[in-house]
């Protein structure tokens, strides 16, 4: 009886990974998120003379976002390794980011009034910034939230 139970009832790795609709609701909007800074950047690459690393930079993110993603979708064990060096790499990318594009913070649009950056590629690298921070923010804040009462939590 107990060794049918145990059979029926999933493990920890794949009780995580069972989805419901708003998870791949999120997933699906993810990916369109990541692949339009892939796909941005990879149209402006000449597009922004000002600084020709924020394209690079949107091009670098979005696919090793994606391919982040991808290999976190797999149980293969010996795959973790690679995916906490991508996520190792992730985070020096979002410092390196940052540099380059506070850096050049408000350029010119226009073509004809000097060195210039795409609107597109610039306010798209500057705003994905700015929402990975703030993520980072109320993750940290509720991490702090939680750990402050967490013996709450236990009792209830």
């Amino acid at each position: 009886m107990a060794v049918e139970k145990a059979k029926s009832e999933p493990d920890g790795l794949e009780k995580v990974k069972t989805s419901s609709p708003v998870i791949n609701a999120s997933l699906v909007l993810l990916y369109a998120i990541l692949s339009s800074m892939f796909v941005t950047g990879w149209v402006t690459l000449n597009s922004c003379p000002i600084n020709k690393l924020i394209p690079i930079y949107l091009i670098v993110a979005g696919s090793t976002g994606i391919l982040t993603k991808v290999l976190l979708s797999t149980t293969n064990k010996y795959v973790f390794n690679f995916v906490l060096l991508l996520v190792a790499f992730d985070v020096a990318l979002q410092i390196f980011g940052s540099y380059v594009v506070y850096n050049e913070y408000q350029p010119n649009y226009d073509k004809d009034a000097g060195p210039y950056c795409s609107r597109v590629a610039y306010l798209l690298a500057f705003w994905m910034l700015n929402i990975f921070y703030s993520m980072t923010g109320l993750f940290l804040l509720l991490s702090c939230c939680y750990f402050l009462m967490r013996n709450s939590f236990r009792k209830t």
